[in-house]
Order: structure tokens, then sequence, then C-alpha cells
């Protein structure tokens, strides 16, 4: 039986575990699929463990995207642009490939879900961290007019602007001051909004946004997906008539290019939807 498995700190929220093994038993393929909690002062062990267990491949959640990179022996160069690797391959030479499947699934979702695509639009991304900053550098590699960048520690989002800056041709990249009422003036400039803080994982979380932030007509769109497909930041959106979507069609798209990457086959995109939405 191959094995694969999920890296996160929490992980009890995962629908990964379902979602591939729906795909697994589709393909009539022999797998399984295992979500491990792993502490960051345990990842590196953890790693190798399954690596010496015959594990076929990983997936990588909060917050080990960024901490796994040093780890890995082959970083696909989107990965190490992004600083973002959630997709772990242990490859038969002995060596572990990392790959960055949010990107694409995030682009997939937002023009399955939305309607919508980077090109020629002003985003304003909030949160610079691993997801957050992958998610930046989809948007200007797919071409938009400007990406605005804001993150609670300003440093941290000037870093990803260097970062993005050389690569953004035709595009404008601007970092927002660390002050609310900054990013909401922003904010209604914008026709994309992307919340990329993991903020929304948990009942009591506030959104990094307040409703003043929104208008109608823009797109919002949460990489935090919730059960509900409901979370603080659409419910703000929402109230001011945005239309906007949470995560759970990335991870089923991000899930599916794993998938291929790991078995080189498909994935049954329409198994791994129907087992999420049944888990909901």
């Amino acid at each position: 039986m191959d094995r694969f498995g999920i890296f996160g700190f929490p992980i009890q929220h995962s629908l990964s575990p379902v979602m591939h093994t729906a795909s697994f038993r589709s393909l009539g393929l022999d797998a399984e699929y295992i979500a491990f909690e792993v502490a960051p002062e345990d990842l590196a062990r953890k790693l190798k463990m399954c690596q010496s267990e015959g594990f076929c491949g990983l997936n990588m959640t909060i917050p080990h995207k960024t901490a796994v990179i040093p780890l890995i022996d082959r970083v696909d160069p989107v990965a190490a642009l992004a600083g973002a690797v959630n997709t772990v391959r242990f490859d038969a030479d002995g060596k572990t490939s990392g790959f960055n499947t949010d990107i694409g699934g995030f682009l997939a979702d937002l023009k399955e879900s939305c309607g919508s695509v980077p090109d020629g639009k002003r985003i304003l991304v909030v949160g610079c961290g691993g997801a957050g900053r992958a998610i930046a550098l989809g948007c200007v590699r797919a071409g938009a007019a400007t990406v605005l960048l804001a993150n609670r520690t300003e440093a941290r989002a000037h870093e990803v602007a260097a970062l993005l800056n050389p690569l953004a041709t035709c595009t404008d990249i601007e970092v927002l001051p660390s002050d609310l009422a900054q990013w909401c003036s922003a904010a209604r400039t914008c026709d994309v909004i992307i919340n990329g803080t993991s903020v929304g994982l948990h009942a009591e979380d506030e959104s990094p946004l307040p409703a003043a932030a929104f208008c109608a007509k823009q797109v919002v769109y949460d990489l935090v997906y919730s059960p509900t497909r409901s979370t603080p930041f659409l419910r703000c959106a929402w109230a001011q008539g945005a239309c906007g979507v949470d995560g759970l069609g990335m991870l089923i798209h991000q899930g599916a290019e794993a998938f291929q990457l790991w078995t080189g086959r498909d994935a049954d995109i329409a198994a791994m939807r129907a087992a999420v939405w049944k888990e909901k």
C-alpha cells in the first residue's frame, strides 16, 4: 500500500484525508492518507520518519510551508520563489522534492468559483506569510495590474515586495503601512481582496479587515476554509455586497495537483469535491 499524509499544527480541521482517500478509491489505487499533528520543533524528525517508513508524499499546511524548505533536497523554482512548499514528494533516488500547488489551486478556483482572473486587476493581499506570499506571486505571474501587500509587520511585506519586483514586468507592487485605516482605504479601491492570513481558523477569530473595507462588485477570497463556507472575513465582505468564497475550492484544486505529482495520474476531482461536501 502506498502511503501519503499531511503535516500541520493544528491539523484536526483538515479535509485533505477524506478528499485524497476518495480519489484513491475512485481510481482503484491501494493507498492511504494520514493526518499528522506535528509541532514545529518536530518537523525535521517527522519528515525523516515518514521517508524511512516508505511514504510516497506529504502535504504541508500551517505552520510548516516555509520551515520545511531547508529540509528538502530539491525545491521547484516556483516554490522557491513563493517561499512556501505545500507538497513534498519522496523520490525513487532517495531524495525529496518540494512543490507549491497552492498557486495553481488558487488561480483555478478563483476562475471557477468567482469567474475572475488576476489579469489587469488591482489586488490586495492581506498577510505576507507563506500562503500570502505564494498567492501574491501567483497574481503577479498571472498579470495583475497592481498587487498591494498588507501585513501586521510591515517589514515582512517589504521583503515580499523585494522578491516580487524583479518579476513584476507588468505589475505595480505596493506595500501598505501597518495601519488598519489605510488598509481599509486601499481595500475599497481594489477589484480583488485576498485573506492570506490564518485568521478564521478559530471560531473566536475576528476578520483581519472590518466591513468598512469592502464594497459591492468586489471579489473577495479567503484562503481559510470553513465547514460552513463562512468565515469572519467573508461575513464582513458579504455585508457590503461583495462576492466572496472561502478556500475550499482551492483546497480541492491544489490537492488534485499534488495527487498528480505523487501518482502520475489525474485525480478524480469530482470524487474529491463530493467527499469534501459530504464531510461538511
